[in-house]
């Protein structure tokens, strides 16, 4: 299993960041912060990192106010 915001959704091999994404009903842009077990994923990449089943994805979108 694959976990995604408190999601689960079932583990493929070979599954991609943005595949699991895509499997949880969420997507990232710009403007979202992508955690994979703990680690920061840079800005600006596609997310076609490799996971691991029991692998953890969060994402944290950045708001602004003032």
């Amino acid at each position: 299993m694959i976990t995604v915001n408190g999601l689960e959704i079932a583990y493929v091999k070979r599954m991609t960041v943005i595949e699991a994404l895509k499997a949880a009903g969420e997507s990232a842009d710009g403007l979202t912060l992508v955690i994979v077990n703990e680690k920061l994923l840079p800005y600006g990449r596609p997310y076609t990192e490799p996971l691991e089943d029991g692998s953890q994805i969060k994402l944290f979108p950045i708001v602004s106010g003032g």
